[in-house]
């Protein structure tokens, strides 16, 4: 290296030592100590509130609302007493129907036949123990002859009377009334005792079933006035009958209203499987309320103004909940004790 090219590299390396000795000795850039490095516009408040309030805790009325379904008490489920093929339906589904209203006709030929050869058997007994009875009048036959041919009469007429029933069961008929909830089986089916061919249910015997937590047990009571909504319509009905237990898979207990005070008018318009809901006072919960004033709307989100232990204001995300006079309920963001402030 020449003389000329060392000088020009011993003036650089002093610039460079001069700058970074003015750099270390120059005013710091960082913030002060009276700043908080964590303030932003979001928490702290750039101006203090004229109005201030403590935020208060009560208590509210804690309510519960859960499902509740229409039921009937009386499921009816009509089978045919003899055997037959079904000829004819005369009810369907959603239909009235009166108690002894044909419902189906199975095929009759069969049990005619039976019939017609039941009443030909009584002719012959009555006819024999007539003609026994003669004999032993004249004192030619015995009185136990007489008792065999009266067997007979009565066995016959047994018969007969047996016939004749099952062929008057060829016509299915309602045994209560009520509403078709379903037609199972149709034209072309065989029937025979004991397979369903309608089921009916008893307008006037609906209820309201409803399952809830087995931890609001001490909530409900025989006797109480329990208010639910079906719809439009709000009502308010009796409990009668609470279950003895509890569902061990879904921790419910079954609890029942009655609906016999409802109007015949809003009656006939349900149907077992109605959904409603019923509302009831599961006891107290503490309320966290705040003036209204103090809420602050910023974009979507709702704040206040808090005093922190600093005294500081900053602005706090919450959410609210029910109004009350002139406070607002605060669902998160408060536990009450805090001071609030906003400047009207």
């Amino acid at each position: 290296m020449s003389l000329h090219q060392s000088w020009r590299a011993i003036q650089f390396g002093a610039v460079a030592m001069l700058l970074g000795a003015m750099a270390a000795c120059g005013p710091a850039t960082g913030p002060g100590p009276d700043v908080d490095p964590n303030a932003s516009f979001l928490t702290l408040a750039r101006q203090v509130p004229s109005t201030t309030a403590m935020v208060s805790v009560s208590e509210a009325q804690l309510w519960r609302e859960v499902p509740t379904s229409v039921r009937s008490l009386d499921h009816i489920s009509v089978s045919a007493e003899v055997n037959g093929r079904i000829m004819q339906v005369h009810a369907e589904v959603g239909d009235r129907v009166e108690k002894g209203q044909p419902l189906a006709t199975l095929d009759d030929s069969v049990l005619t036949s039976l019939n017609d050869s039941a009443k030909a058997a009584l002719e012959l007994a009555t006819a024999e123990k007539e003609r026994v009875q003669r004999l032993v009048d004249a004192k030619v036959a015995s009185q136990r002859e007489l008792d065999a041919a009266q067997s007979v009469y009565k066995r016959a007429l047994a018969a007969l009377d047996l016939a004749q029933t099952d062929l008057k069961r060829t016509v299915v008929r309602a045994p209560v009334s009520g509403i078709v909830e379903a037609r199972l089986n149709g034209p072309g089916d065989l029937a025979f005792p004991g397979k369903p061919l309608y089921s009916l249910y008893d307008p006037t015997r609906l209820v309201l079933d409803v399952q809830i937590p087995i931890a609001d047990r001490h909530a409900v009571d025989l006797g109480m006035e329990l208010p639910w909504a079906i719809g439009t319509h709000q009502s308010s009905s009796r409990v009668t009958e609470i279950a003895p237990s509890s569902d061990p898979r879904s921790r419910t207990l079954r609890v029942r209203l009655e609906l016999g005070q409802q109007s015949q008018e809003f009656l006939h318009t349900l149907a077992p499987g109605t959904f409603g809901v019923l509302r009831y006072s599961a006891g107290k919960r503490p309320f966290v309320a705040i003036p209204q004033q103090a809420l602050l709307q910023v974009g979507q989100v709702q704040m206040v103004l808090v005093q922190d232990e600093f005294e500081q204001w900053r602005r706090r995300a919450v959410r609210t909940g029910n109004q009350r006079g002139g406070e607002i309920e605060i669902l998160s963001g408060l536990i009450g004790g805090e001071t609030v402030g906003w400047t009207p």
